[in-house]
């Protein structure tokens, strides 16, 4: 016999009410796109938690107020005016974000790469003073609480306020801790739980709706129940699994698995239908060719147009809807019925002021964008040249599977959430793989999770009660001279947790001055922070050194750690510029010369420096993102000009395969300079498959100019290869192979060069020579956050110590 979870079994089995009197309590889910509000209490007399999502106002840009349950998490500055909410909003892709208009600032919260937002107007503000997201979020929340109390006050209920912030179960401890700074610095009241999973949120406001509805949902006595939460927002993708029950204090739910972080929100969608279908019709109505423009500005081109196709997808994904039965999208999907829209937009480019007024989306489009988004087995991520990957509804759906060793016939609901959740294609696509469970739809996918929240603030800090207990969604690792990173909190693990203490680490040399622990979230490649420990004995620490490290992870998943060897104890070296995202050595390298480009460019008004630039533009050559590389030294020629950097900017554009704006550069080179002897052999390598004969002028030209310049011998021997002038092409092909020998016999064979003398040895039939160079390849000293001279290792590898 089945039994159901009421309201009674939600609460704790002795209650004093008494407790919960002249208090609100708040909810509030903190989106990426947009917010949601609200409030919970519990009527004794009829046993039931009443939730309630506030209209809260927001003023428009031309004054009129607006009330809505939605804000969206907005914030511009029109006329020194703040607008927050609806009103910001609607000019979104209207003003330049980071400078008068901020947004998705929720999803690069840990982040530390300084004055991000170096344009903003709100910059020296007071009491604004946004310049990262940080701030922008702390901004955000004021605003929020300067609305909550005004509807309190005009409802008669308490301003004795507790809230609760719903985030990303993903979300790690770089990123709690700066929301939680940003509700402390508005002086809101929270308890040393205020932030509950989404997930969770959004289950117990499920199950409480459905207890209050007289329709409780039903659990088996004989067996404890799973759920998995599938949130899917407009900035992320959230998976959750709980198992549930009875038991004889009623019901209890417990997460067993988190997904793992994943770029991937219904922001991302919209993204993928600018970039493939609306940009370029777009560009096409007004002449153009996307390779006319930097990323920079195909990215602003993006933003006018982003909203347009939010609008399309919603209006298909509706219309759609009206015809699935039973989760089942019908085969109107793949027509070429249009939706079109008429909406105004103009950009201005340095190609001139671009508009546009008519748009339209087939369903036969979104639903090939979809497909992109519903891959499943091997490839679920979309990698496209120029954009930012796309990934699939699967990854952390598998992630999360996967951590909770479930089958996922085990499952037995599937609760959808988020606005994202409501389309049609995503239902379809997770009941198909989950076909054995029941789908969980609720009335309204947008406030459920703020209410959830509510009623977290409610049980909580008015009863006392913690209905879900959080987990660690990845391991917390540090990384040690051991072949494999130390784990020192597995993943699934219940929060709080007890004080954990590893005493089984020690030194690893004898004289060891500095010993680093870099602690790590999920692998290697995501650090959060560098614990080092530097010795005060004047032969430094002896080999095999004892080392302690105490840590605790508390209700709001912060990592609290401490370190110490010898009575020396640790101080920490932050990492967090790098929050949640793996990156290789390089691209770490990247990122802090991103953020010290920032840093001067707010030194200096708003320009990055000459040399920032320079620093910059290396940084991502290092990383291999010749792409960034060549925008950075293009920037930096427009606002430090010179004649030289011209073709080194097609060098760049060339590297990254944007041959058009190569070609653009090696002409604008010549022009400043006909002799320029680079210019013209690029330029006429760049052309060799494009124009033959402008190519051979230019090669031509290149070799007059220097009789043995590699890259032109060889680009000309290829043309006169292709029309049958054998004997010629070998001997200029001898002639740089040579030149390229020479070097490399003397160890001197420049970095540029390896590719070159493979392919022309490839030529001449050397075959085995070309794959010595190809595999000698010189990739440069890797650099490292830690010295790993400065690791531990584990008492029993440890090095014995010689007398």
């Amino acid at each position: 016999m089945n039994s159901v979870i009421s309201t009674s079994s939600l609460l704790p089995a002795v209650r004093n009410t008494s407790l919960m009197l002249g208090k609100t309590y708040v909810g509030i889910d903190f989106g990426t796109s947009t917010t949601v509000v609200s409030i919970a209490h519990y009527d004794a007399a009829n046993d039931k938690i009443v939730t309630r999502s506030l209209r809260l106002s927001q003023m428009l840009p031309d004054g009129t107020v607006y009330s809505a349950e939605i804000v969206p998490s907005v914030i511009a500055w029109l006329n020194n005016q703040i607008l927050v909410g609806e009103g910001a909003s609607q000019l979104k892709y209207k003003l330049k974000r980071g400078k008068n208009i901020w947004y998705s600032f929720k999803m690069e919260l840990g982040e530390d790469l300084g004055a991000k937002y170096y344009e903003s107007e709100l910059r020296d503000k007071a009491p604004f003073n946004i310049r990262n997201p940080k701030d922008a979020t702390r901004v955000f929340f004021s605003y929020l609480k300067f609305l909550i109390l005004r509807y309190c006050k005009e409802n008669n209920l308490s301003d004795d306020i507790s809230y609760a912030v719903s985030i990303p179960a993903s979300f790690e401890a770089n990123q709690r801790k700066d929301l939680l700074d940003s509700l402390v610095a508005n002086e809101m009241k929270i308890s040393k739980q205020a932030l509950i999973d989404e997930p969770n949120a959004a289950f117990i406001s499920y199950v409480v709706s459905r207890a209050t509805e007289g329709n409780p949902l039903f659990v088996n006595p004989d067996y404890n129940s799973k759920v998995l939460v599938f949130d899917f927002g407009g900035g992320t993708c959230d998976i959750s699994i709980l198992e549930i029950g009875q038991n004889g204090n009623g019901f209890f739910s417990k997460n067993i698995a988190i997904s793992k972080f994943t770029t991937l929100g219904g922001d991302d969608i919209d993204r993928y239908i600018t970039y493939h279908y609306l940009m370029p019709r777009f560009l096409e109505a007004n002449g153009k060719k996307k390779e006319q423009f930097r990323t920079n500005e195909k990215k602003q081109i993006a933003s006018a147009l982003y909203k347009i196709a939010e609008r399309l997808k919603i209006l298909i994904n509706k219309n759609i809807a009206t015809l699935t039965n039973n989760f089942v999208v019908p085969q109107v999907k793949n027509s070429d019925v249009k939706t079109e829209i008429d909406s105004h937009v103009s950009v201005l480019t340095n190609k001139g002021e671009l508009t546009q007024d008519h748009f339209y989306l087939t369903n036969k489009e979104l639903t090939e964008t979809m497909s992109v988004f519903l891959k499943n087995g091997f490839g679920k991520t979309t990698r496209i040249k120029g954009e930012d990957e796309y990934n699939s509804i699967f990854t952390p759906i598998d992630s999360a599977i996967k951590k909770a060793h479930t089958p996922k016939e085990e499952i037995d609901y599937v609760l959808f959430i988020g606005g994202s959740a409501q389309s049609p294609y995503i239902q379809q696509a997770v009941k198909e793989y989950f076909e054995d469970s029941e789908m969980l739809v609720p009335i309204n996918l947008q406030t459920h999770v703020s209410q959830g929240a509510a009623i977290h603030s409610l049980l909580f800090n008015g009863m006392n009660k913690c209905l879900i207990r959080p987990i660690t969604s990845e391991p917390i690792l540090v990384i040690t001279k051991d072949t494999h990173p130390k784990v020192l909190l597995p993943a699934g693990t219940q929060i709080p947790c007890d004080t954990f203490e590893i005493d089984d680490l020690v030194t690893n040399r004898q004289g060891q001055t500095t010993i680093e622990l870099p602690i790590c979230v999920g692998n290697q490649t995501k650090l959060l922070f560098n614990l080092k420990i530097e010795s005060t004995l004047p032969g430094g620490f002896p080999v095999n050194s004892p080392i302690k490290i105490v840590f605790e992870v508390n209700s709001d998943k912060m990592l609290i750690v401490q370190a110490s060897c010898m009575g020396t104890h640790c101080h920490i070296e932050p990492l967090n510029p790098f929050a949640n995202k793996e990156l290789s050595t390089e691209e770490r390298i990247a990122l802090k010369a991103e953020r010290q480009a920032n840093l001067e460019a707010e030194m200096n008004g708003g320009v990055p420096s000459k040399q920032s630039l320079i620093a910059l533009r290396n940084a991502y050559k290092k990383a291999g993102n010749n792409f960034k590389a060549a925008e950075t030294i293009e920037l930096q020629n427009e606002l430090y000009p010179e004649a030289g950097n011209l073709n080194s900017i097609g060098v760049y554009y060339s590297n990254s395969g944007n041959e058009e704006k190569a070609i653009e550069y090696y002409e604008l080179a010549l022009q400043v300079d006909p002799n320029n002897l680079h210019a013209n052999a690029n330029l006429g390598s760049s052309l060799r498959y494009r124009d033959k004969a402008k190519a051979k002028y230019h090669l031509q030209k290149a070799l007059e100019l220097k009789s043995d310049h590699d890259i032109a011998l060889i680009e000309l021997a290829r043309i006169e290869k292709s029309e049958g002038k054998t004997e010629e092409a070998k001997a200029k092909f001898h002639k740089a192979f040579d030149y390229y020998q020479s070097l490399w016999e003397t160890n001197s064979l420049p970095q540029y060069a390896y590719g070159w003398f493979a392919s022309v040895a490839e030529e001449l039939g050397e075959n085995e020579l070309a794959k010595k160079v190809r595999f000698a390849v010189s990739h440069g000293t890797e650099e490292s956050y830690y010295d790993s001279e400065n690791l531990s290792r584990t008492r029993t590898n440890v090095l014995t110590s010689k007398n």
